[in-house]
């Protein structure tokens, strides 16, 4: 699908889009108790995650999950599509419930690592195939004190997590370095309010036993998938309300958001479940920012989509990971913010971003990464886009593009 951006202001009010990483979260709780969530959407990763509890007897008739009788394998195939993060979650579950079984997914997650799992795996006599997909495992975790390295990936310790409680408990070591401690973080407050007793102290991470309680409501909205309609706004100069996001939590995660582009010079404030932004009265440039990342890093590319507005350089560290997520974003963000002529480069662990006089009309083709099609979003109604490939934003928000229709932005599609 090709989209055409128009310069347009954003303003209005939006819901905001549900939280894909809460989402998938709570659809693996239905392997232990009901779960019913009334405003689901089926996004790409969301359904990758039915498709996943479906593989474990969790039936689903569109609003409710039913667990399943007996926790088991029920097929010996599950394909993820672009999911790395259901993938990674689903992984060690299924060795916990035990069997033989393969796992697959697209060229975009063929191409992502698999090396802290498969060294896990192997560490705990099971047999797999390979090191990246598609993948057989064959095997059985018996262990229930485990170690894991955690540079690679947080989803894996969240997988753990839920293995455990399968086994009745136990304790989790992840080797440092350990990266996107935000999702941990998430993870661990999402199941403690379910009931679970966890406790995180330093590089251990503690199943202490509980009862995951049934849940009925909704799926909150996503802070960082949010941030491109709030730096939409605050680039054209609008104002707009994002309602449906959650309470913050007292860790570094999505929801930093809101201070990081507050720190950039916009009206950017949270009052009870709502995001106010603006950028009215922004006399000239945005100002640039030193964040680091590290904890979460999907929030590199919302900074990146209001850095070109500033009036220096912008410097984001803790960009490591980025290299391995649907695409290179390292590479990725550069190459398309100098379509639009903003000069950015990398520099070690830092991507560096200029804030330009001179923001162009640009055109580009998705690479297959949702959330570089959103990135553009910024640039396009200031300066005009077009997007080969726009669909690709399908992987977290289905809804993206008619979202940003109802709140000012011209677009063709």
């Amino acid at each position: 699908m090709k989209v055409v951006l128009f310069p347009s202001t954003i303003r209005g009010k939006i819901k905001a889009p549900q939280s894909k990483s809460i989402g998938i979260r709570l659809i693996f709780t239905s392997l232990f108790s009901e779960l019913t969530l009334r405003n689901l959407t089926l996004s790409d990763d969301i359904k990758a995650s039915i498709r996943a509890v479906n593989a474990l007897g969790v039936k689903f008739n569109g609003k409710r999950f039913f667990k399943p009788r007996a926790l088991k394998l029920y097929t010996n195939f599950v394909n993820f599509e672009g999911s790395a993060t259901t993938l990674r979650m689903f992984i060690p579950i299924a060795v916990a419930i035990g069997g033989k079984f393969t796992v697959d997914g697209n060229e975009t997650l063929r191409r992502r690592p698999l090396s802290a799992i498969v060294k896990f795996l192997r560490d705990n006599e099971i047999n797999v195939s390979s090191s990246h997909l598609p993948l057989t495992i064959e095997g059985k975790l018996r262990h229930t004190e485990v170690e894991i390295d955690g540079y690679e990936s947080s989803q894996y310790i969240t997988g753990l997590v839920y293995a455990l409680y399968i086994l009745g408990g136990g304790k989790i070591v992840v080797r440092p370095p350990i990266v996107s401690k935000g999702y941990i973080n998430l993870t661990i407050q999402i199941l403690k309010e379910r009931g679970l007793n966890l406790k995180f102290d330093g590089n251990i991470l503690a199943v202490e036993g509980g009862e995951i309680a049934p849940y009925e409501g909704n799926v909150p909205g996503d802070f960082s998938l949010s941030s491109f309609y709030a730096a939409s706004s605050i680039a054209t100069k609008g104002y707009l309300e994002i309602e449906g996001l959650y309470k913050p939590p007292n860790f570094f995660g999505d929801h930093n958001i809101v201070e990081i582009f507050s720190q950039m010079g916009a009206h950017s404030k949270l009052k009870d479940y709502s995001w106010f932004v603006s950028g009215e009265k922004i006399k000239d440039k945005l100002k640039p920012i030193s964040v680091n990342v590290e904890d979460v890093p999907d929030l590199a590319v919302s900074v990146a989509s209001l850095a070109p507005f500033t009036s220096g350089e912008t410097r984001i560290t803790g960009v490591k990971r980025l290299s391995i997520k649907e695409s290179n974003r390292l590479k990725t963000i550069v190459e398309v913010l100098s379509l639009f002529g903003v000069h950015s480069y990398v520099e070690k662990e830092s991507l560096v971003i200029t804030g330009s006089n001179n923001i162009l009309r640009g055109k580009f083709l998705c690479p297959n990464d949702h959330r570089i099609a959103m990135m553009v979003a910024p640039l396009g109604f200031f300066a005009g886009a077009e997007i080969e490939n726009a669909d690709c934003v399908n992987k977290s928000n289905p809804n993206f593009w008619n979202d940003l229709m109802k709140i000012g932005g011209r677009i063709s599609l």
